[in-house]
């Protein structure tokens, strides 16, 4: 895997633990789709090591993404279905607190994004849309493409990337631009059959969220160029002084047959990891693009892997894959423990305590199970009524809840079992 370096190569920045952090604009809470700015899937709440169903929703037509939450309490899900696509529940119970039909049925490709002052943010085919915590609009600002979720900037604007490879920067306050939006593909017309962003092939270029570095100002995405034989990933970096800019750092086009996952950063900023569709997650060096490491899992993960600030990853789901974990070792990655009889059905979301939670099927459909990050031992099983296929983004809030979304529509909340 060769990188190309387009600009300089400096080593990743010395970064003061937990400042930007502390200080960045996202809210407390699983605020945006993967967890944080990095893309972990990780939740830094004490998971659970024993569940129990508290609620089930369900929507008209289909869940992509994970429900996002807050330290109001509140659960944001995006849907397809007829009436409202975006959702306001409250976690206790999954009431409705309010809904939007402000989005159209396209917003189910973003999860919500949810800043500190509780405000709310999410696009659809036609705008990125600003909502107050009572569901009235704030803004509205016109994109071109549809992004697959958003992130906030070092400080603390959005940044986005629409599918067909359109990079907007916008002022979370007004909507207004901070930066003409950089075209990937210049002239790429907006192709509304956003079905291949689920696989990230060819016809998708930009199929996946992007994740930023909250240090440095670099941000790394998937991407599949304009008659380029695979899909890529990409690092560009942001600069948002006096004269906001954005400039390509390297580019490395080797993922075979596209990326259904959206890239990691390590917890230090030195490594981003990313897989591709025939089965591989590749380590590489955020400051030059240079790969540390490959490791095959033996299937095509269907979606983002979790990855600890130890750096456990997790790969999600694919076909017929085990349940894993592998563990970033420096020079190589090594496989912890797999699980044969535990098919992966979805994202798995690891939390502090040492404990994941993963979707496997079962002969009547799939569970819910908890288990023990270092072993792989199952700690705990929960049935997933119905038929619920796969999982599509399991998170947790506040307070330990697990919610866990389902392609067909369905929102399961499971909170830690009492004694």
């Amino acid at each position: 895997m060769a990188a190309s370096l387009v600009a300089s190569t400096q080593q990743a920045a010395t970064r003061p633990v937990g400042h930007l952090e502390n200080l960045s604009a996202y809210g407390p809470g699983w605020s945006t789709a993967h967890a944080d700015a990095r893309n972990s899937d990780y939740s830094p709440v004490r998971g659970a090591k024993n569940l129990t169903q508290a609620w089930k929703r369900s929507f008209p037509g289909s869940i992509y993404l994970g429900a996002t939450n807050d330290a109001a309490g509140r659960v944001y899900v995006t849907t397809n279905g007829t009436g409202c696509h975006l959702h306001a529940l409250d976690m206790a119970t999954g009431n409705t607190v309010w809904c939007s039909g402000e989005v159209d049925e396209r917003a189910i490709a973003s999860s919500a994004l949810l800043d500190r002052e509780g405000h709310v943010y999410l696009a659809d085919g036609e705008a990125m849309h600003a909502f107050d915590a009572d569901g009235s609009v704030r803004w509205e600002t016109p994109i071109v493409g549809t992004p697959l979720s958003a992130q906030f900037t070092p400080a603390g604007n959005l940044i986005f990337i629409t599918h067909i490879g359109r990079v907007y920067v916008l002022d979370r306050a007004t909507g207004q631009p901070i930066l003409p939006p950089v075209e990937l593909i210049p002239g790429a017309p907006d192709n509304d059959d956003t079905r291949a962003c689920m696989r990230g092939t060819a016809e998708c270029p930009a199929a996946n969220t992007l994740a930023v570095d909250l240090a440095t100002g670099r941000f790394f995405f998937t991407f599949w160029d304009k008659g380029a034989p695979s899909a890529g990933i990409r690092a560009m970096q942001l600069d948002e002084g006096a004269a906001p800019a954005i400039r390509p750092l390297w580019t490395v086009e080797s993922l075979p047959g596209g990326s259904a996952t959206s890239p990691d950063l390590s917890v230090d900023g030195s490594r981003v990891y990313v897989g591709d569709n025939e089965g591989g997650i590749h380590a590489l060096a955020t400051a030059t693009g240079d790969r540390i490491w490959s490791h095959s899992t033996g299937y095509a993960a269907g979606g983002s892997p979790s990855l600890s600030p130890e750096g456990l990853i997790m790969p999600s789901g694919g076909g017929d894959g085990a349940l894993m974990a592998i563990r970033d070792m420096g020079d190589r990655a090594q496989q912890v423990w797999k699980k044969d009889g535990l098919t992966n059905r979805g994202i798995p979301t690891q939390a502090a305590g040492g404990v994941a939670y993963a979707t496997v099927s079962t002969a009547l459909g799939n569970d819910l199970v908890v288990v023990d990050t270092a072993t792989g031992a199952e700690l705990d099983r929960e049935r997933i009524p119905g038929l619920s296929i796969f999982s599509v983004g399991t998170t947790v809030g506040p307070d330990g809840t697990v919610l866990v979304p389902t392609i067909t529509g369905d929102l399961f909340a499971f909170r830690p079992a009492q004694g």
